[in-house]
């Protein structure tokens, strides 16, 4: 009976280390700026301001600029979020630090001009990722050969998914180009 119960115990124990291992798995890391808020024992004063909504087929996408404090250091955290709304899904903000943004503008303009001779196969995609996985990614369309299609998705809850054209596409980049001027004023002191 001892022996049954101590396999028992593992057995329970073991499900539920690997169902603990599997729901960090689908969770993304967080950012700097999360990190940072989401801070205890102290006081975080979060300022934000809207850049500006664009519309897309299946939803929307905003972009805000970020800037988090803490009063009693006086030190900061800048960032964007970035908030996707798919239909009648609800809203998923991903957040993408300051530090990431040159890199994340470089990579919306190398997907933007992504074409079927970076590959001699015929199907590819060309996608960038931040590391609060916000996900730009362009691709050939299975249901249209022949054709592409630009995708942005959020993995941090609702796993939103946004399709953008080539004009969406450089509106959000012109976005993204404006959040990180925002910031660089406020680091700027202006």
């Amino acid at each position: 009976m001892r022996r049954i119960n101590i396999v028992f115990v593992m057995i329970v124990g073991g499900s539920l280390v690997a169902g603990f291992a599997r729901a960090q798995d689908t969770n993304p890391p967080l950012t700097k700026i999360e990190i940072f808020e989401n801070r205890t024992g102290t006081v975080i004063v979060r300022g934000s301001v809207l850049i500006d909504t664009m519309s897309a087929d299946q939803g929307t996408v905003s972009v805000r600029a970020k800037e988090s404090v803490e009063p009693g250091s006086g030190r900061k955290v800048y960032g964007i979020a970035v908030d996707l709304q798919e239909g009648g899904r609800p809203e998923d903000t991903t957040m993408v630090d300051y530090d990431e943004l040159d890199s994340f503008l470089n990579g919306i303009d190398y997907i933007s001009k992504a074409n079927h001779t970076m590959t001699s196969l015929p199907d590819y995609d060309v996608g960038y990722t931040t590391a609060g996985w916000l996900r730009l990614v362009i691709y050939t369309s299975v249901n249209r050969p022949g054709t592409t299609q630009i995708a942005l998705q959020s993995h941090h809850t609702n796993w939103n998914r946004i399709l953008l054209s080539s004009d969406q596409l450089a509106t959000f980049q012109n976005l993204i180009q404006q959040a990180k001027t925002k910031l660089d004023s406020l680091r700027a002191g202006k």
